[in-house]
C-alpha cells in the first residue's frame, strides 16, 4: 500500500470516528431534543456563512424550492433522531440509523425508477430480521424504548429522502453552497418551531452548550466533509464498509464513556442488520 493510500484510509478512519461522537454527545445533552437538533444546524451554519459570503456569495440558490424541501427532511431527520435518544439506548438509536441505505434504495426503486438488483432483497431482508431482533429484546426491557427505536428508523427514512431529495440539486451545486443552502434551511425551520413552542434559548448550563458545539465542530462539518472528501478518492465500497463502523464504534464508546449495557439482541440484531446493509451497497457497488 503506497503511503497516499495510507494517508487516505486514515482520513477515512478519523471521518467514521468523529461521527461515531454523534451519538455520544446526544445522549449526553441534557437540553430538549428540539433544541439540540436547532443548535447542531445553527452554529454549523453559522461557521459556514463567513466562508460562503466571501467565497461563493450565490444568495440565488436560496430562492430555489428544492433546498427548502431538503432542509425541511433534514431537521425532520434530527428532530426524530436526537428524539430517540430520550427513549433507546445509544445503541439501538445508531444501529437503526444504519438503515438509511436501504430505505434510499427502496425511494430509488419507487420514484426514479431504478431496478432492483438480484440479491439487493436478501439484504433488505436481513435488515428487517435484524430490526426485529433488537425491537423484541427492547419490548422485553421497557415498552418506551420501542418508541424511541420507531423513532429512529422514522429518523432514518427521513434521513434517506433528504438524500433521495437532494440528488439533482447536488448535481449543479458545489458541495459547499450546496450543504451551506440545506443547513441554514433547516435551521430555519427549527427555529420556527422553537418559536412556536416558545423554548427557551438559553439557560441550558456549560455541558449542553459544549454538546451543542462539539455537534457541529465533530459530525457535522468535520465528520461529514472528510466523508465526503473521502468519497472522491476512495471506491464507494470501502466507503460504506467504512460507514458500517461508525454505529458498532458509538456502542463501544456508550458502554465505555456511560456504561451503558449492550444487550444480546442489539449484538445479533446489529449483526444483521449491518450484514445486510454491507449486502446490499457491496452489490450496488459492483
Amino acid at each position: 500500500m503506497s503511503e497516499t493510500e495510507k494517508r487516505l484510509y486514515l482520513i477515512l478512519g478519523i471521518a467514521v470516528v468523529i461521527l461515531s461522537f454523534s451519538g455520544i454527545l446526544i445522549k449526553v445533552a441534557t437540553a430538549p431534543p428540539l433544541i439540540v437538533a436547532f443548535y447542531r444546524m445553527f452554529l454549523s451554519a453559522l461557521i459556514l456563512t463567513p466562508v460562503f459570503f466571501l467565497k461563493y456569495n450565490n444568495w440565488k440558490i436560496f430562492l430555489d424550492y428544492r433546498p427548502m424541501l431538503v432542509g425541511l427532511l433534514l431537521a425532520g431527520h434530527f428532530i426524530l433522531w436526537i428524539t430517540a435518544f430520550e427513549y433507546t439506548s445509544v445503541a439501538s438509536a445508531v444501529i437503526f440509523i444504519a438503515l438509511q441505505p436501504l430505505f434510499t434504495l427502496l425511494l430509488e426503486f419507487l420514484f426514479a425508477r431504478e431496478d432492483m438488483q438480484e440479491g439487493v432483497l436478501i439484504g433488505i431482508v436481513m435488515a428487517l430480521v435484524g430490526s426485529i431482533i433488537i425491537s423484541y429484546g427492547d419490548l422485553e426491557l421497557l415498552f418506551s424504548r420501542v418508541i424511541g427505536d420507531l423513532l429512529a428508523v422514522s429518523a432514518s427514512f427521513f434521513a434517506a429522502s433528504y438524500l433521495f431529495a437532494g440528488r439533482s440539486l447536488r448535481k449543479k451545486l458545489d458541495y459547499f453552497p450546496y450543504l451551506y443552502v440545506v443547513y441554514s434551511y433547516a435551521t430555519l425551520f427549527l427555529g420556527i418551531i422553537v418559536l412556536v413552542l416558545d423554548l427557551p434559548l438559553t439557560g441550558y448550563g456549560t455541558i449542553n452548550y459544549l454538546c451543542f458545539i462539539g455537534l457541529a465542530l465533530g459530525p457535522t462539518l468535520v465528520g461529514h466533509s472528510l466523508l465526503n472528501w473521502s468519497v472522491r478518492r476512495v471506491s464507494s465500497t470501502v466507503v460504506s464498509l467504512a460507514i458500517l463502523g461508525e454505529p458498532v464504534l458509538t456502542t463501544i464508546f456508550a458502554w465505555l464513556l456511560l456504561n451503558e449495557v449492550i444487550t444480546f439482541s442489539n449484538i445479533i440484531g446489529g449483526v444483521f442488520i449491518l450484514g445486510g446493509i454491507y449486502r446490499v451497497t457491496f452489490i450496488r457497488s459492483h
